[in-house]
């Protein structure tokens, strides 16, 4: 649903009426007046179930209660100071990436950590509580709805919790029809905010907060700079909305009776910055696990080794960084060990600082760490929120500065402790036709999540003593008069906080591309004149050296008089002998560093191997620690549940679970299928080795070759190939196409079928051993099979509309033959489908609006829907599997749909599987 205007966020309670706040003699809020409202108090809790089952699998729920009980306290004492109600409120802190709160109907408060972080003491908190109960108070979204069942579904009463479900499905599954029932709720938006506003500013100066804390909170966040706008700018239009809403906002509290002020509690801010910096810091564990009837647990011993992805000496040389996908090892180099682990799910690179005595390293969100090495902990941690999120970012070496390309391509530098901007470049630089081509291009090609390098909008760089920044980019803009060459180039000192003029070659560097191989000096390529690149000393420019660089991602090793360069030639690395000018070495994978006559690489068993450049002779080696399980290519299970098969990018293994002991290891696969304890796997090409399928005894550890693949389009749906392929040759794979199953442990054609119209979206499903194919209805081959099939035919013509409706064929995978038909209306579009199986006469459905529908193959029917992901059913038994949240799986009727059982996890669930019979539930976690 595009529209949900129920989320009322707390970003857009702005406006404040003086005269409304001037009638109140006390410091009570005024009791708002209720719009058209069908639900009862607890009927709204019913509805906010629904919708909080609705999203709450986009976000992760804090689930501490040491964290939450703070949040929880601070809300009761706000509450004591509302009109009466009988609303039951809850608390809830969740892990996003913006600074914001919201609210549903009923009593939920969803509070990001990240708005923890960015508020600056517990007045301003109150502030957004006080204003999200506001809403409540006021039955908004109660309201909202009301409006939208009855235009939308012309429903004008509801019952019980479960037909309250049920109608919000309906909703869902409409919303698209009527799109102009949302806009309307815009309408009315503005006065709800000032309604919200009321009843928060005179609940949170009751409970003896500031009053002025939220406007200052919201100048912060809106970045109105104090600006509010005047006469002039009023008259002419031109007054920010946000300053319009500033302005209005400290005109109220200055409305505010005597006796709201003179309740404001003179209390100690210690203990809020204290939990305030809990809340930052929390890593997200402690989730709490439940779970029954569990008949075996195992711990995958040894672990599967995740991909090493960076690899960087110390300044000093006497410590590495081994990064994973989940996590940062710290390694002494003498002697070669692990000395600890940080997790770090999807971390950027991390960063000795200059003096070698702390890491640092932040992710996606702007969570910034920073950790001491001798004491082996986390020193500082800071959340930083930006407005216009970052394209491109990166980390100055001693983690005090981060230098952030908006998307609106202004180039921003924050200091990390405050998350304030002290330099901005707008417009830096804007990408050309051609540079969106090969950013289309690039993700194409890497698709399949094998690329081991993203593209860059722009160049930039901290000086390795972090003194200085510089960035700049290239570009080639298409004109009337030709091609023209826009470059844009700069330099930044942080100690003075001014800019570093540039001008000759190393402006050209710069913009091109460049790294700095030491505190003063820049290496780099000129596009324009590759002859006239080189070194030049920074930041005068003065020419060092000139010569050709090799073209690539240029890096300089932790020391030496080398350059690194991401990709060369067929390797992910290469090494380029500065003294030289030629390559002396090549890594088949990114993650390298080099400290004068010594590199480290991971080894293709995992282990972090120490070397001697001169003669690549080893030097010693480390097992890293164990960690969780990354991006995972393939899982299979066997029958019987006690074989294993997992793989990532780089390796793949597989366990006996009956002993718990890993008893292959192996390169790893794209796919899997397990005949006992026989694995059948899809080998992509390796070196001299052909794309082909390994067979491997797990249990005798023996192994053989069953076979090329040489289509391009062929993967493995466990223990099936299927492959699409032109049926004309030269064809293309829009349309007349053949899909052919082969049988994996043979390669021989179990069916082959033809597509002369549109090529269908196909879904394999092997547990269910269901082949799905799906047109949109409007389609050609739609219309041609469903002019063949009166009663579909028929069903369809009944339809108001056929926009956005599918059609779905139902094959049995092993013999190829239709096992039925089916329709899927969408409501013009207001869901698409994600995934689909056919379990028997189930039809299980996943689609966008984190849903998953079940339908009778037979009669065509749904049979209802629940919120949730990650299906598995079992028809033998009729349960259905479903992920509502992340780590938390339901058991549900496939019949009825009702709940069953319920298990909770401490970890991602990356797997689940029913036995044959049904009887069994197969879980594998991170």
């Amino acid at each position: 649903m595009k529209n949900r205007t129920w989320l009322q966020p707390f970003t857009l309670a702005l406006f404040l009426l003086p005269h409304a706040l001037q009638a109140q003699p006390t410091c009570q809020p005024p009791t708002p007046v209720l719009r058209e409202n069908i639900f009862t108090e607890e009927q709204e809790m019913f509805l906010g179930e629904a919708i909080a089952e609705h999203i709450q699998r986009s976000f992760s729920i804090v689930q501490n209660d040491e964290l939450t009980s703070d949040l929880r306290r601070l809300g009761e004492r706000i509450s004591k100071h509302l009109p009466p109600h009988k609303l039951r409120f809850q608390f809830f802190l969740i892990e996003s990436s913006d600074a914001n709160a919201f609210v549903l109907p009923g009593g939920r408060i969803y509070v990001t950590r990240k708005l923890i972080a960015f508020v600056q003491s517990e007045d301003e908190l109150a502030g957004v509580l006080a204003h999200e109960m506001g809403h409540m108070i006021a039955r908004q979204g109660a309201s909202d709805m009301t409006r939208l069942w009855r235009e939308v579904l012309k429903i004008t009463q509801v019952t019980d919790r479960q037909d309250i479900f049920t109608k919000y499905n309906q909703l869902v599954d409409n919303a698209a029809r009527n799109p102009k029932a949302f806009a309307k709720l815009d309408s009315h938006e503005d006065k709800d905010q000032i309604v919200a506003d009321q009843i928060g500013l005179y609940a949170m100066a009751g409970a003896g907060f500031d009053p002025q804390a939220f406007s200052r909170f919201f100048d912060r966040l809106a970045e109105t700079k104090g600006k509010t706008g005047g006469f002039f700018s009023d008259l002419f239009g031109v007054t920010n909305p946000n300053a319009k809403r500033l302005r209005e906002m400290i005109r109220a509290q200055g409305a505010l009776p005597e006796s709201c002020i003179e309740a404001r509690s003179k209390t100690s801010n210690d203990d809020f910055k204290k939990w305030q910096q809990a809340v930052i810091a929390y890593n997200g564990g402690g989730k709490k696990e439940a779970l029954r009837g569990v008949l075996s647990k195992t711990v995958l011993e040894p672990a599967l080794r995740g991909d090493v992805t960076h690899l960087r000496f110390s300044p000093d040389g006497k410590y590495v960084i081994a990064q994973d996908d989940s996590g940062i090892n710290v390694l002494t180099r003498e002697p070669f060990k692990t000395l600890f682990r940080i997790a770090a799910p999807e971390a950027t690179n991390a960063q000795f600082t200059p003096d070698s005595q702390q890491i640092v390293f932040y992710n996606s969100d702007l969570r910034v760490e920073t950790w001491n090495l001798a004491e082996q902990k986390m020193k500082e941690v800071h959340e930083l929120f930006i407005r216009n999120q970052c394209v491109q970012s990166q980390l100055s070496p001693d983690g005090k500065i981060l230098a952030c390309l908006d998307g609106e391509m202004t180039l921003n530098l924050y200091e990390v402790a405050t998350g304030t901007a002290f330099f901005q470049k707008k417009n830096f630089y804007r990408p050309d036709s051609l540079d969106i081509f090969v950013r289309v291009l690039n993700g194409i090609l890497n698709s399949d999540d094998s690329g081991d390098f993203e593209l860059d909008w722009i160049n930039m760089n901290f000086s390795p003593d972090s003194r200085y920044f510089a960035a700049g980019k290239r570009s080639l803009n298409f004109s009337m008069i030709g091609v023209v060459t826009d470059e844009s180039a700069l330099a930044f000192d942080l100690q003075s906080k001014a800019p570093v003029p540039l001008k000759g070659l190393i402006k050209k560097l710069i913009a091109g591309n460049f790294a700095f191989l030491a505190p003063d000096k820049v290496i780099g390529s000129n596009p324009g004149e590759p002859k006239k690149s080189g070194i030049v000393s920074f930041p005068s420019g003065e020419v060092i050296e000139q010569f050709e660089v090799f073209p690539g991602k240029i890096a300089a090793p932790a020391k030496g008089n080398y350059l690194l360069v991401r990709p060369f030639a067929k390797h992910a690395v290469g090494v380029m002998d500065l003294q030289k000018k030629m390559a002396i070495k090549g890594n088949k994978t990114a993650a390298f560093d080099m400290y004068d006559q010594v590199f480290v690489a991971e080894r293709l068993n995992g282990e972090i191997g120490l070397y001697g450049s001169e003669k690549n002779d080893l030097l010693a080696v480390v097992q890293l620690p164990r960690n969780e399980l990354g991006r995972l290519r393939a899982t299979a299970i066997s029958p019987d549940f006690k074989w294993l098969a997992v793989s990532e990018r780089t390796r793949g293994a597989v366990w006996d679970l009956s002993k718990g002991e890993r008893t292959v290891y192996i390169r790893g696969f794209r796919g899997a299928h397990l005949d006992n304890s026989v694995v059948f796997a899809d080998f992509p090409k390796f070196e001299q080795e052909n794309r082909m399928i390994g067979v491997i005894d797990a249990a005798t550890r023996n192994g053989r070759s069953g076979g090329e693949i040489t289509e391009d389009r062929a993967r493995q749906y466990g223990p099936y190939l299927l492959m699409t392929k032109p049926s004309k040759k030269d064809g293309g794979y829009a349309e007349n196409v053949i899909i052919e199953a082969q049988n994996i442990s043979d390669l021989k054609t179990l069916w082959s079928k033809e597509f002369s119209k549109e090529a269908p979206r196909i879904w394999l499903d092997p547990n269910a051993d269901s082949f799905i194919t799906s047109w949109a209805v409007s389609t050609k081959a739609a219309q041609a099979e469903l002019k063949n099939d009166p009663a579909l035919k028929q069903k369809l013509g009944n339809k108001k509309e056929q926009e956005g409706d599918y059609f779905l064929q139902v094959f049995d995978a092993r013999t190829g033959t239709m096992r039925g038909k089916l329709l899927i209306e969408t409501g013009k579009g207001s869901f698409r489908v994600s995934n689909v199986f056919a379990a028997q006469d189930y039809v299980i459905v996943s689609d966008t609006e984190n849903r998953v529908q079940v339908y009778s193959l037979s009669s065509g029917e749904r049979k209802g829907q629940v919120f949730g992901g990650r299906a598995a059913a079992s028809a033998k038994t009729n349960l259905l599997c479903v992920e509502n949240e992340r780590g938390q799986l339901t058991l549900y009727d496939l019949a009825t749909l009702q709940q069953r059982d319920q298990f909770n996890f401490a970890n991602p669930v990356v797997l689940t599987k029913f036995s044959a019979d049904g009887q069994k539930l197969f879980v594998l976690t991170a």
